[in-house]
Protein backbone atom coordinates (compact mmCIF):
# COMPACT_ATOMS: atom_id res chain seq x y z
CA UNK A 1 0.00 0.00 0.00
CA UNK A 2 3.36 2.51 0.64
CA UNK A 3 4.69 2.07 -2.67
CA UNK A 4 1.39 2.50 -4.37
CA UNK A 5 0.74 6.09 -2.38
CA UNK A 6 4.30 6.93 -3.13
CA UNK A 7 3.68 5.79 -7.25
CA UNK A 8 0.57 8.37 -6.70
CA UNK A 9 2.45 11.03 -5.16
CA UNK A 10 5.37 11.05 -7.72
CA UNK A 11 2.46 10.63 -10.73
CA UNK A 12 1.09 13.48 -8.99
CA UNK A 13 4.16 15.11 -8.86
CA UNK A 14 4.99 14.60 -12.78
CA UNK A 15 1.81 15.90 -13.78
CA UNK A 16 2.27 18.74 -11.93
CA UNK A 17 4.98 19.67 -13.47
CA UNK A 18 3.84 18.49 -17.15
CA UNK A 19 1.44 21.29 -16.39
CA UNK A 20 3.56 23.96 -15.25
CA UNK A 21 5.73 23.50 -18.28
CA UNK A 22 2.56 23.39 -20.56
CA UNK A 23 1.62 26.70 -19.16
CA UNK A 24 4.53 27.94 -19.82
CA UNK A 25 4.76 27.01 -23.13
CA UNK A 26 1.56 28.73 -23.53
CA UNK A 27 2.25 31.65 -21.81
CA UNK A 28 5.68 31.91 -23.93
CA UNK A 29 4.09 31.11 -26.96
CA UNK A 30 1.52 34.13 -26.26
CA UNK A 31 3.96 36.50 -25.64
CA UNK A 32 6.08 35.60 -28.69
CA UNK A 33 2.93 36.38 -30.31
CA UNK A 34 1.97 39.59 -28.29
CA UNK A 35 5.32 40.82 -29.17
CA UNK A 36 5.01 39.91 -32.98
CA UNK A 37 1.71 41.67 -33.20
CA UNK A 38 2.92 44.71 -31.74
CA UNK A 39 6.10 44.72 -33.82
CA UNK A 40 3.88 44.90 -36.97
CA UNK A 41 1.63 47.75 -35.65
CA UNK A 42 2.31 51.07 -36.93
CA UNK A 43 3.12 52.22 -33.47
CA UNK A 44 5.83 49.67 -32.94
CA UNK A 45 7.56 50.41 -36.90
CA UNK A 46 7.13 54.36 -36.80
CA UNK A 47 8.14 54.18 -33.22
CA UNK A 48 11.47 52.19 -34.15
CA UNK A 49 12.00 54.94 -36.63
CA UNK A 50 12.17 57.81 -34.07
CA UNK A 51 8.57 58.98 -34.43
CA UNK A 52 6.82 60.01 -31.11
CA UNK A 53 3.60 58.76 -30.24
CA UNK A 54 1.78 61.98 -30.88
CA UNK A 55 3.35 61.98 -34.09
CA UNK A 56 2.22 58.52 -34.94
CA UNK A 57 -1.22 59.17 -33.96
CA UNK A 58 -1.42 62.75 -36.73
CA UNK A 59 0.15 60.38 -39.28
CA UNK A 60 -2.44 57.26 -38.63
CA UNK A 61 -5.64 60.26 -38.98
CA UNK A 62 -3.95 61.59 -41.87
CA UNK A 63 -3.05 58.84 -44.35
CA UNK A 64 -4.28 55.41 -45.46
CA UNK A 65 -2.71 51.97 -45.10
CA UNK A 66 -0.57 52.24 -48.11
CA UNK A 67 0.47 55.98 -47.70
CA UNK A 68 1.86 55.25 -44.65
CA UNK A 69 3.43 51.78 -45.90
CA UNK A 70 5.63 54.00 -47.83
CA UNK A 71 6.29 56.78 -45.23
CA UNK A 72 8.15 53.74 -43.45
CA UNK A 73 10.29 53.21 -46.38
CA UNK A 74 12.29 56.90 -45.51
CA UNK A 75 14.21 58.39 -42.63
CA UNK A 76 12.38 60.33 -39.73
CA UNK A 77 11.27 63.80 -40.87
CA UNK A 78 9.09 65.69 -38.06
CA UNK A 79 8.60 67.86 -41.01
CA UNK A 80 6.18 64.85 -42.69
CA UNK A 81 4.01 65.41 -39.71
CA UNK A 82 3.58 69.24 -40.52
CA UNK A 83 2.91 68.75 -44.33
CA UNK A 84 0.38 66.06 -43.75
CA UNK A 85 -1.36 68.29 -41.16
CA UNK A 86 -2.10 70.56 -44.10
CA UNK A 87 -5.53 70.98 -45.55
CA UNK A 88 -4.24 71.37 -49.21
CA UNK A 89 -1.62 68.17 -48.85
CA UNK A 90 -0.81 65.74 -51.60
CA UNK A 91 1.10 63.13 -50.62
CA UNK A 92 2.00 62.20 -54.17
CA UNK A 93 3.68 65.59 -54.24
CA UNK A 94 5.84 64.35 -50.65
CA UNK A 95 9.20 64.55 -52.04
CA UNK A 96 8.80 67.59 -54.18
CA UNK A 97 7.37 69.43 -50.72
CA UNK A 98 10.70 68.07 -49.05
CA UNK A 99 12.59 68.85 -51.09
CA UNK A 100 11.61 72.57 -51.62
CA UNK A 101 11.31 73.06 -48.03
CA UNK A 102 15.17 71.74 -47.26
CA UNK A 103 16.20 74.52 -50.58
CA UNK A 104 13.64 77.46 -49.13
CA UNK A 105 14.13 76.88 -45.18
CA UNK A 106 12.53 80.42 -44.36
CA UNK A 107 9.12 79.43 -46.17
CA UNK A 108 6.49 78.38 -43.95
CA UNK A 109 4.96 74.69 -44.54
CA UNK A 110 1.59 75.87 -45.59
CA UNK A 111 3.24 77.96 -48.45
CA UNK A 112 5.72 75.30 -49.49
CA UNK A 113 2.29 73.37 -50.12
CA UNK A 114 0.83 76.04 -51.89
CA UNK A 115 3.60 76.44 -54.22
CA UNK A 116 4.47 73.05 -55.01
CA UNK A 117 0.74 72.61 -55.43
CA UNK A 118 0.44 75.06 -58.52
CA UNK A 119 3.80 73.83 -59.76
CA UNK A 120 5.88 77.43 -58.85
CA UNK A 121 8.39 75.16 -57.79
CA UNK A 122 9.62 74.84 -61.28
CA UNK A 123 10.80 77.47 -63.34
CA UNK A 124 8.77 79.86 -64.82
CA UNK A 125 7.00 78.95 -68.56
CA UNK A 126 8.33 75.32 -68.36
CA UNK A 127 6.32 72.75 -69.74
CA UNK A 128 3.79 75.43 -70.28
CA UNK A 129 -0.25 74.05 -71.21
CA UNK A 130 -2.85 75.16 -73.12
CA UNK A 131 -5.37 76.99 -71.69
CA UNK A 132 -8.49 75.14 -71.23
CA UNK A 133 -10.85 78.48 -72.36
CA UNK A 134 -13.97 76.07 -71.63
CA UNK A 135 -13.51 76.85 -68.22
CA UNK A 136 -15.48 80.09 -69.34
CA UNK A 137 -14.61 82.48 -66.11
CA UNK A 138 -12.51 80.09 -64.41
CA UNK A 139 -10.24 79.66 -67.38
CA UNK A 140 -6.36 80.69 -66.01
CA UNK A 141 -3.99 81.78 -67.50
CA UNK A 142 -0.33 82.48 -66.01
CA UNK A 143 3.48 80.97 -66.44
CA UNK A 144 2.64 77.60 -67.30
CA UNK A 145 -0.58 78.19 -68.94
CA UNK A 146 -1.31 79.98 -72.49
CA UNK A 147 -3.65 81.27 -74.85
CA UNK A 148 -3.33 81.54 -78.53
CA UNK A 149 -2.54 84.10 -80.08
CA UNK A 150 -5.95 84.03 -81.92
CA UNK A 151 -7.94 83.81 -78.70
CA UNK A 152 -10.31 87.30 -78.23
CA UNK A 153 -13.63 87.02 -75.90
CA UNK A 154 -16.76 88.55 -77.00
CA UNK A 155 -15.96 92.17 -76.05
CA UNK A 156 -18.02 95.55 -74.98
CA UNK A 157 -16.85 99.12 -74.40
CA UNK A 158 -16.66 99.81 -70.65
CA UNK A 159 -18.85 103.24 -70.87
CA UNK A 160 -17.13 106.13 -69.97
CA UNK A 161 -19.02 106.68 -66.85
CA UNK A 162 -16.67 103.93 -65.41
CA UNK A 163 -13.40 104.07 -67.94
CA UNK A 164 -11.19 105.40 -69.47
CA UNK A 165 -11.60 105.88 -73.13
CA UNK A 166 -11.51 102.80 -75.49
CA UNK A 167 -11.53 100.03 -72.10
CA UNK A 168 -12.72 96.64 -73.24
CA UNK A 169 -13.61 93.56 -71.24
CA UNK A 170 -15.52 90.51 -71.79
CA UNK A 171 -19.17 90.83 -71.77
CA UNK A 172 -19.47 87.91 -69.41
CA UNK A 173 -18.15 90.77 -66.75
CA UNK A 174 -19.70 93.19 -67.81
CA UNK A 175 -22.66 93.58 -65.49
CA UNK A 176 -21.01 92.62 -62.66
CA UNK A 177 -18.17 94.90 -63.02
CA UNK A 178 -20.90 97.69 -63.06
CA UNK A 179 -22.77 97.11 -60.14
CA UNK A 180 -19.19 96.73 -58.19
CA UNK A 181 -18.34 100.42 -59.63
CA UNK A 182 -21.85 101.17 -58.79
CA UNK A 183 -22.06 100.25 -55.05
CA UNK A 184 -18.54 101.90 -54.95
CA UNK A 185 -19.92 105.24 -55.58
CA UNK A 186 -22.63 104.47 -53.40
CA UNK A 187 -19.82 104.29 -50.91
CA UNK A 188 -17.92 107.78 -51.88
CA UNK A 189 -15.42 106.04 -54.06
CA UNK A 190 -14.93 106.94 -57.67
CA UNK A 191 -13.43 103.95 -59.12
CA UNK A 192 -12.90 103.34 -63.09
CA UNK A 193 -11.34 100.58 -65.37
CA UNK A 194 -7.68 101.90 -66.49
CA UNK A 195 -7.22 98.34 -68.00
CA UNK A 196 -8.93 96.32 -70.09
CA UNK A 197 -8.77 93.93 -72.64
CA UNK A 198 -5.52 93.20 -74.32
CA UNK A 199 -4.85 91.77 -77.62
CA UNK A 200 -1.82 89.10 -77.57
CA UNK A 201 -0.05 91.59 -80.09
CA UNK A 202 -0.21 94.32 -77.67
CA UNK A 203 0.80 92.27 -75.19
CA UNK A 204 3.58 91.31 -77.14
CA UNK A 205 4.71 94.85 -77.96
CA UNK A 206 4.42 95.66 -74.46
CA UNK A 207 6.70 92.60 -73.64
CA UNK A 208 9.22 93.44 -75.59
CA UNK A 209 9.66 97.51 -74.70
CA UNK A 210 10.46 96.32 -71.56
CA UNK A 211 12.67 93.39 -72.26
CA UNK A 212 14.85 96.31 -74.47
CA UNK A 213 14.76 98.23 -71.73
CA UNK A 214 15.94 95.56 -68.98
CA UNK A 215 16.36 91.83 -68.90
CA UNK A 216 14.58 89.17 -70.13
CA UNK A 217 14.80 87.70 -66.18
CA UNK A 218 13.25 91.61 -64.93
CA UNK A 219 11.09 91.68 -67.87
CA UNK A 220 9.08 88.75 -66.80
CA UNK A 221 8.50 89.79 -63.25
CA UNK A 222 6.56 92.88 -64.61
CA UNK A 223 5.05 92.02 -67.70
CA UNK A 224 3.66 88.57 -68.92
CA UNK A 225 5.06 87.12 -71.74
CA UNK A 226 2.29 86.96 -75.07
CA UNK A 227 -0.39 84.13 -74.59
CA UNK A 228 0.08 84.54 -70.66
CA UNK A 229 -1.52 87.75 -69.69
CA UNK A 230 -4.80 87.57 -68.07
CA UNK A 231 -5.85 90.61 -69.83
CA UNK A 232 -6.48 88.70 -73.30
CA UNK A 233 -9.25 86.59 -71.22
CA UNK A 234 -10.92 90.02 -70.88
CA UNK A 235 -11.50 89.02 -66.89
CA UNK A 236 -8.71 90.78 -65.92
CA UNK A 237 -8.75 94.14 -65.06
CA UNK A 238 -7.27 97.50 -63.21
CA UNK A 239 -9.74 99.20 -61.12
CA UNK A 240 -7.81 102.72 -59.74
CA UNK A 241 -9.54 105.81 -58.11
CA UNK A 242 -10.54 108.07 -60.52
CA UNK A 243 -7.52 111.15 -61.79
CA UNK A 244 -6.29 110.02 -58.43
CA UNK A 245 -2.44 109.66 -57.76
CA UNK A 246 -2.45 106.92 -54.36
CA UNK A 247 0.85 106.50 -52.75
CA UNK A 248 -0.09 103.94 -49.85
CA UNK A 249 -2.12 101.67 -52.11
CA UNK A 250 -3.15 99.12 -49.16
CA UNK A 251 -4.11 101.51 -46.51
CA UNK A 252 -6.23 103.66 -48.89
CA UNK A 253 -9.94 103.86 -48.12
CA UNK A 254 -10.31 102.78 -51.62
CA UNK A 255 -7.90 99.53 -51.98
CA UNK A 256 -9.86 98.66 -48.16
CA UNK A 257 -13.56 98.55 -49.87
CA UNK A 258 -12.39 96.72 -52.99
CA UNK A 259 -10.69 94.28 -50.95
CA UNK A 260 -14.06 93.97 -48.54
CA UNK A 261 -16.23 93.91 -51.71
CA UNK A 262 -15.03 92.96 -54.64
CA UNK A 263 -15.80 89.65 -53.83
CA UNK A 264 -19.55 90.55 -53.62
CA UNK A 265 -19.61 91.00 -57.37
CA UNK A 266 -17.19 88.33 -58.61
CA UNK A 267 -13.92 89.69 -58.41
CA UNK A 268 -10.90 88.74 -56.99
CA UNK A 269 -7.47 90.52 -55.90
CA UNK A 270 -5.12 88.72 -58.47
CA UNK A 271 -1.68 88.93 -57.37
CA UNK A 272 -1.12 90.25 -53.85
CA UNK A 273 1.49 91.07 -51.97
CA UNK A 274 3.38 88.24 -50.04
CA UNK A 275 1.91 85.86 -52.35
CA UNK A 276 4.75 86.43 -55.80
CA UNK A 277 6.46 83.33 -55.48
CA UNK A 278 2.86 81.61 -56.05
CA UNK A 279 1.23 83.63 -58.56
CA UNK A 280 4.79 84.31 -60.49
CA UNK A 281 4.06 88.07 -60.86
CA UNK A 282 4.85 91.12 -58.77
CA UNK A 283 2.10 92.13 -56.21
CA UNK A 284 -0.18 94.91 -58.25
CA UNK A 285 -3.10 95.90 -55.46
CA UNK A 286 -5.49 97.40 -58.14
CA UNK A 287 -5.77 94.05 -60.76
CA UNK A 288 -8.36 92.39 -60.33
CA UNK A 289 -9.97 89.00 -61.69
CA UNK A 290 -13.71 88.08 -62.21
CA UNK A 291 -13.99 84.25 -61.47
CA UNK A 292 -17.80 84.65 -60.56
CA UNK A 293 -19.60 85.41 -57.42
CA UNK A 294 -19.16 81.87 -55.69
CA UNK A 295 -15.45 80.87 -56.58
CA UNK A 296 -15.09 85.02 -55.51
CA UNK A 297 -16.47 83.94 -52.22
CA UNK A 298 -14.83 81.00 -51.38
CA UNK A 299 -11.23 82.39 -52.42
CA UNK A 300 -11.96 85.33 -50.67
CA UNK A 301 -13.18 83.00 -47.11
CA UNK A 302 -10.53 80.87 -47.45
CA UNK A 303 -7.65 83.34 -48.31
CA UNK A 304 -6.03 81.96 -52.05
CA UNK A 305 -4.77 82.91 -55.22
CA UNK A 306 -6.35 82.21 -58.18
CA UNK A 307 -3.69 79.62 -59.16
CA UNK A 308 -4.46 77.93 -55.68
CA UNK A 309 -8.11 77.59 -56.57
CA UNK A 310 -7.90 76.53 -59.70
CA UNK A 311 -5.31 73.50 -58.61
CA UNK A 312 -8.04 72.20 -56.49
CA UNK A 313 -11.31 73.05 -56.94
CA UNK A 314 -11.42 73.24 -61.25
CA UNK A 315 -8.75 71.82 -63.03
Amino acid sequence: MTVKKLNVKKLGIVIGLFLVIILIIIFSFRRYMDDKREKETYEYKFGQIGYSAEEIIVLKEMLDNSQLDKLLGKEYDEKYVDLVKEEYFDFDKLEDYITYSNENKDVPIQKVIAIVNVGADKDWYENVKETDTSKGNLMIVNKFYGLPSDYEPELVLVSSTYAYANKYVSSAIYDDLVGLLDAARGNGFTLVVSQGYRSYAEQEETYNNYKSSYSTREADEFVARPGHSEYQTGLGVDIEPYNKNVEDVTQSAEHKWLINNAYKYGFILRYEEGKEDITGFDANNWRFRYVGRNAALQIHDKGLTFDEYYEYYVK
